[in-house]
């Protein structure tokens, strides 16, 4: 096999190179192919081959604009070059250019998928045949890129939906631990308070269970953090944009990546005092989980002592500035004009997909800001992402609903409609002393209401089945406003559209779950006397 060559008679640099492959046992035919290239106006970069283990090592080794083959050689056939071609995936123009064969095998090559045909001795074509192809095969390269690009949207709008179910399945039961241990924690401090009037012999054992107690709370709060956590990396696809703090979304990204960042480097915060950033929290935690990942990845595993990745932030004139930065390996100055482009990674195949800075560009632009990079061979990489401060200084709140006017000192009446039968349990257990009902049906709730029963507080699962939350405030409206206007929603994630537009669009306060005990019982002591309700969400 001959090496690639470019014509000596012309300026390599010029911008109409094309990249020819020929597949030709004779080299005058190949010369007379490449003389109708360039009087085209095209500098041919070349190479001739004859087997099909030279084609597979030519086609393995360098791209090519266009494989010109003939249609018969001694140990080697156009058709079987074209299989090769398909063989290996790839798309490049394919044309037969052939003295001998008849116009049968012509049309059986094209039935399969050649390009085009041409006979040796009428080459005036072949240029308008070349560019033709390739123009129909960068249209079916943007196609596929398009397909693609769905495909990930697709999928990563899938992920989001399975992360917004698994955080909505899981908190209730983990609602029911951390209330249980609430309570255990209570208890156990009532019986440490009792032994120390019965001697010291239950000293050891008591002081054993506290430890075992503070180790369930510790798990069950990392549990509590990763839901919430998935909440946030759920909601890609949502538009809105509020004032939002922005270390939240980065120590929720560095939760995210622990698995990659444990194995690499040290995490090194720097975190300023800066405004909240006007954002939008998944897409945002999408943009600096990618930046993060990315930056371990540039770090080999195994020296986690020797590398940092740092991530600061400040202010800077009317933007908050957020920065990555990484000790890795740095990126070469031939790849940085296209780490944005989509779909171009320099990542094993089956490690990335070419879109995640592609995503974080469009992100960041999106939300009025821009993304620069930095980076030196061997030195590090640093990221920085320029946010618009929100307009407002203070992150989004619920809006405070009035509680029903209650006699202070007075236990409160509370109506519990969840339909996990523990967690609503538990919940009694933690509102002791006051007076509480639970149901687990909405219709239930609704048909108590009707019938005169009165509740001062109304703690009302949002997504349930047969009549959901949204469904009963709606029934409650058209009969007993006042009642509606006490209800305090509780959630596992509003991960639909329509539930995150309800809750935007009332005043009723909502609870997200799993309950925050504390809150909880704040909330229910200044309804019981008959204080306004502070914001619990």
């Amino acid at each position: 096999m001959e090496q690639a060559r470019t014509d000596s008679s012309v300026d390599p640099s010029a911008p109409k190179q094309l990249r020819v492959l020929i597949v030709e046992d004779n080299p005058d035919d190949a010369e007379f192919s490449l003389r109708e290239i360039r009087r085209g106006g095209y500098v041919p970069v070349w190479k001739r081959v004859l087997t099909e283990r030279e084609l597979r090592d030519a086609l393995s080794g360098e791209p090519w604009d266009v494989i010109i083959s003939d249609h018969s050689l001694p140990e080697f056939s156009a058709p079987e070059a074209f299989a090769v071609v398909r063989d290996l995936n790839l798309d490049i123009p394919f044309i037969i250019v052939s003295g001998t064969v008849g116009e049968e095998i012509a049309v059986e090559a094209m039935r399969t998928g050649v390009h085009d045909f041409l006979l040796k001795g009428h080459l005036k074509r072949l240029v308008a045949a070349i560019e033709r192809e390739i123009r129909e095969a960068a249209m079916r390269a943007e196609r596929r890129q398009i397909q693609e690009q769905l495909l990930m949207s697709e999928r990563m709008a899938s992920m989001g939906t399975l992360a917004a179910g698994v955080a909505h399945e899981i908190n209730n039961p983990l609602s029911v631990v951390a209330g249980n241990l609430h309570i255990l924690r209570s208890d156990l401090e009532d019986l440490s308070r009792d032994a120390d009037g019965l001697g010291g012999e239950l000293r050891p054992r008591l002081a054993s269970l506290r430890d075992a107690l503070r180790d369930a709370e510790e798990a069950s709060e990392r549990v509590r953090s990763i839901v919430r956590d998935l909440r946030v990396f759920s909601r890609p696809e949502d538009d809105r944009r509020e004032a939002l703090d922005i270390h939240r979304v980065l120590e929720s990204s560095l939760r995210m990546a622990r698995n990659e960042l444990r194995q690499r480097a040290r995490v090194v915060l720097k975190f300023g005092k800066v405004p909240p950033v006007d954002g939008n929290d998944g897409r945002l935690g999408q943009v600096f989980l990618n930046l993060i990942v990315n930056a371990a990845h540039a770090i080999p595993e195994g020296r986690v002592d020797q590398n940092t990745i740092t991530v600061a932030t400040r202010s800077e004139g009317t933007m908050v500035l957020v920065e990555v930065s990484d000790t890795g390996t740095g990126i070469p100055p031939e790849v940085l004009p296209r780490i944005y482009d989509a779909f171009f990674t320099t990542k094993p195949i089956g490690v990335g997909t070419g879109l995640g800075l592609a995503i974080c560009h469009r992100l960041i632009t999106a939300m009025k800001g821009r993304i620069e990079v930095e980076t030196r061979i061997g030195e590090g990489t640093t990221f920085r992402v320029f946010l618009p401060r929100a307009r407002s200084g203070r992150t989004q709140e619920t809006p405070v609903a009035p509680p029903a006017p209650s006699v202070p000192g007075r236990a409160c009446s509370v109506l519990i409609v969840e339909d996990e039968p523990a967690l609503g349990r538990v919940l009694g257990r933690l509102l002791a002393p006051h007076r509480v009902t639970a149901v687990t049906r909405a219709q239930e709730a609704l048909a108590r209401l009707r019938s005169g029963e009165s509740f001062q507080l109304i703690l009302c699962d949002l997504m349930m089945p047969e009549m959901t939350g949204m469904d009963f405030y709606a029934e409650l409206v058209k009969t007993d406003q006042a009642a509606a206007d006490r209800i305090v929603f509780m959630s596992g994630g509003a991960f639909t559209v329509s539930a995150r537009s309800f809750l935007e669009n009332i005043s009723n306060q909502h609870l997200d779950k799993p309950i925050d005990t504390v809150r909880l019982r704040r909330l229910v002591e200044q309804v019981a006397a008959g204080q306004r309700q502070t914001t619990a969400s």
